[in-house]
């Protein structure tokens, strides 16, 4: 590698950790706080850097907010590790996932709300019509790699398509925390609630 791309690499690393830095100490604030009571300057005060250097990477406060769900789905790696290597039956894998994003959702409900209302301004694109975020196309590519293993390990039928599946499997969760969100209850209601939706997903809607 020459010396110019190594101090790109450099660069880019550096870049990577002063967003990270700036995310987390955001995130931190917004959890002790409240989003609407925190401001960029204590943001970058937490986070040791300028005011124009948060909005060189968060143009306005607004922007946290889906960077949260980007968090959410990076964090299925760092602590689950990847889907190929998750154990278990491809139900309970699922079911892991989910009472995953659902203890997430549980630490600030109102935080949490915002963001996924801000994510769904997101999706659209100039032209109005909706595309998938990268987090989700990395969180269907998940459920994707636990499905095609499910049909390999007889979990799954064969002749289902893993894709679409997969799309299917996201859409019941993230409709499910979303309304959870919106209408409040409980912990146990939204894993029940999810639980249920996984039932009707392994067991089908035919007599």
């Amino acid at each position: 590698m020459s010396s110019d791309q190594n101090a790109l690499t450099r660069r880019e690393r550096k870049k990577r950790e002063t967003r990270r830095r700036i995310y987390s100490a955001a995130f931190e604030l917004f959890l002790e706080k409240g989003y609407h009571e925190t401001t960029v300057e204590e943001i970058a005060e937490r986070a040791d850097v300028g005011k124009g250097t948060v909005f060189n990477y968060f143009p306005h406060k607004a922007a946290f907010l889906p960077a949260i769900i980007e968090h959410w789905v990076n964090r299925i790696v760092d602590e689950m590790g990847p889907a190929e290597e998750w154990k278990g039956t491809t139900r309970g894998k699922l079911e892991q996932l989910f009472s995953f994003f659902a203890n997430l959702s549980a630490q600030s409900p109102t935080l949490f709300r915002m963001a996924f209302v801000e994510h769904l301004r997101s999706m659209p694109d100039e032209d109005g019509r909706l595309k998938a975020t990268a987090p989700m196309q990395e969180f269907q590519s998940m459920i994707g790699v636990v499905l095609r293993q499910g049909q390999d390990a007889g979990d799954v039928r064969a002749d289902v398509n893993a894709t679409h599946a997969a799309a299917l499997v996201e859409s019941a969760l993230f409709k499910t925390l979303v309304v959870w969100l919106m209408e409040g209850g409980t912990l146990d209601e939204l894993r029940n609630e999810m639980s249920a939706k996984l039932d009707i997903v392994f067991n089908g809607i035919a007599p």
